[in-house]
This record gives structure tokens, sequence and C-alpha cells, in this order.
């Protein structure tokens, strides 16, 4: 009986419907206006699972809406509205465009295995951890900077001057015992964590000093993550294993973090970059071989992005992966021009959504992954 049933179900292609599982919720939880009609029209509402009704019941139906609500979702996280209203019809429509492709663009090289993705600090902060940026005002006002000398040197990315500045005024271990009492707590997992677990099992690279990932990747069994510290030589990775290498250490070993500009300098080489050291090694490695997509990152004026920089202006005319960041929009449409043009010439491109909501960056992650599972359903594409 069981085999029966198996084949009915992949002969039905039953086995899809858990592919759909926001589109199931929406329908299941019936709170919208749409999803409410839908519970009406069919009358399934008092069910303990509609959207399984609906899909056996009546595919073609349950097909058109999963349809409408990929559309409505798709044009949600991608930002539709605020394009349009903030840049107008013409401009807001050529952004949302630009958008979408690149979605399409991400999705395709994530179903090819080919993306790598690089956590900022961004991602930490829902977990209840400050933004390198928050992090260093804190630590300048507790320094005593000057608050328009603090807001000149973060607007412009000079992060290390602030360390400097520090290090030099009250010495070297206040900087760094603030660090361990800030990223040594133990993170709250939140959705974007989840999305990025979902998503990635292969490797991932961050310039966190927080355990967030490894607790969400931990199955409570033997471990199996590793992680790499981004000092040490370029070890091995385990196959068998999800690999987290964190460039700047891990606070779990605080000896072994870079903290202060010393040690920047140290990992990254004093007067000009030295490709023979650990951390830039690594860095031009991913970047000529694999498609790295920036979470939660500034890519301002720091030491990973002069390493991209150097890379990529040192090879001429050779072909770099294309590389993508999920990046704020700036405010006006010249900035947004200037910023997307900066991106481009480092070989990234821009997923954009609006300044400050933060969990647009969860939902343009949904969409991935929800789009990969609809290719799964049609042979591999988007259509």
């Amino acid at each position: 009986m069981a085999e029966a049933k198996d084949n009915w179900c992949l002969l039905d292609h039953h086995h899809h419907f858990e592919l759909f599982e926001d589109f199931n919720s929406w329908i299941d939880e019936g709170e919208s206006e749409q999803a409410i009609k839908i519970l009406e029209d069919l009358g399934i509402g008092n069910l303990s699972s509609p959207s399984k009704a609906f899909y056996a019941g009546d595919k073609a139906a349950y097909e058109q809406a999963l349809a409408a609500f990929r559309l409505e979702n798709r044009n949600d996280a991608l930002s539709k509205d605020y394009f349009l209203a903030s840049l107008g019809i013409e401009d807001g429509t050529h952004w949302f465009e630009r958008n979408e492709q690149r979605l399409d663009q991400l999705v395709e090289r994530i179903s090819e295995d080919l993306v790598v993705p690089f956590i900022g600090a961004g991602v930490s902060v829902a977990g209840g951890f400050p933004t390198w940026a928050n992090h260093l005002r804190q630590q300048g006002r507790t320094a005593g900077i000057p608050h328009q000398l603090l807001e000149q040197w973060l607007a412009h990315g000079q992060y290390e001057q602030i360390i400097q500045y520090i290090e030099h005024t009250h010495g070297a271990d206040a900087f760094a015992q603030e660090i361990r009492d800030v990223f040594s707590k133990t993170g709250k997992i939140e959705s974007i964590t989840l999305r990025i677990s979902e998503l990635f099992k292969d490797t991932l690279i961050t310039t966190n000093y927080d355990r967030l990932l490894e607790h969400v990747f931990d199955t409570g069994a033997e471990s199996s993550v590793q992680v790499i510290n981004g000092m040490s030589e370029m070890e091995p990775l385990d196959p068998e294993k999800i690999t987290i290498i964190k460039l700047h250490g891990d606070i779990k070993n605080p000896r072994k973090c870079i903290l202060g500009k010393s040690q920047y300098d140290q990992a990254y080489g004093e007067q000009a970059l030295d490709f023979d050291r650990p951390i830039p090694k690594r860095l031009r490695y991913y970047f000529r071989n694999s498609s790295l997509l920036f979470v939660g990152c500034s890519l301002h004026n720091d030491r990973t992005v002069h390493v991209f920089n150097e890379v990529k202006s040192s090879s001429g005319d050779v072909d770099f992966p294309q590389h993508f960041a999920i990046e704020q929009a700036p405010d006006s449409i010249a900035e947004l021009i200037n910023r997307n043009s900066q991106l481009l010439r480092l070989g990234v491109t821009a997923l954009w959504y609006p300044k400050g909501e933060y969990g647009k960056v969860e939902a343009i992650l949904r969409l991935v992954k929800n789009e990969l599972n609809f290719r799964r359903v049609n042979g591999g594409t988007s259509q």
C-alpha cells in the first residue's frame, strides 16, 4: 500500500507541494482578502490544511493562484512600489527592472552552486549585535572623540582612523575589551540567518566575530561545521562539513581576532597589500573563482574592498565571476547611479532595497529560495 501511495504522489506531482511553503502558509492562515476569497469560493476554510485540499482538488486553480502570489511577492521583495514612488514612473520602472534582472542572474548562479555568501555585520544586527559602524560610534563616544569628527570619519568609511585614535588615546587593550564585551554574547537566530542557512550548505565567508552562523548550522549532533580562522594558511575544506571562514577571527578565541589597526596591518600588509599573507590570498582566491554574494556588508572604504579593487585593477582584461550585493538604495537618482557605477567597477552587481528597510534583505533571500523551488518544479527555468 505504501508503495502505491508513493507512486501516486510522484505521478500527481504531490511532492512538489512542499516546495511552495510560503504560498501554502498564506492559504492556510487565510488572513489576506485574496486568501479568504479562495477559501470561501472553494469551501475549504474549515479544513485543518486548506492548501493541501486546494492542491489536490483543483491543481490548475492552485497554480493560477500561486502565479499571482509569486508575482505579488516578487514585486514586494524587489521594492517596485518604492522605486515608482521615489523615482517616478520612468526611472522607477528602470531600476525595478534592473532588480528583477539581477535577481534572476543571482538565482541562476546559485542554482549552479557557484555562489559563496560573504556575510557582514548587518546580518548580525537582527541577532542583537550592533553594526560595525554603530559599534565604532559607541567606542568613539566612550573615547571622547568629538561628535562632528566621529560622524565625519564614519560617513567616509574611515573606520581604521577611529580605531587608531582610540588605541592611541586609551590603549589597544581598552578597544579590544569593548569588542569582547559586545560580541561574545549568544545572539538570537532570526529569519535572515535562517534564510542564509537554507540557501547555502557549503562555504560561507564572514568578517563577523560572533557565532550566529555556527549556531544556525548546529544540529546538536557531531559538529557539522568547520570553522577556519582567516589568519591561518589556506587549509583544505572538509567536503563533509559546512565551512565558515571567519576572516577576522572568532570571538571564541579573542587572541586570534583582528581587533586593532596594528593587527589589520599585520593581516593585510603594513605599507601595501601583501598577497602572500593568508587573508588577502584567500580573498583573491574567492574573488577570482566564485560568485560572492555580499549580505550585510557596507562595501565602502575597508580593507576587503581594497583587496578586491587591487585584484581587479591588476588583472587586466581577465573575466571574473559576477559578484552580487544586497545594497541600500541611496536617496537620490544621481547618488543611485553613482553608487551603482562604483559597485560595477568593483565587479559587484547590486540588488537595491529602500534605505533603512532592513527586512527587505530577508525578503530578497526568501524570494531567492522560492524562485529556486519554482525552478525545480519547472525543469530549471523561471518561466
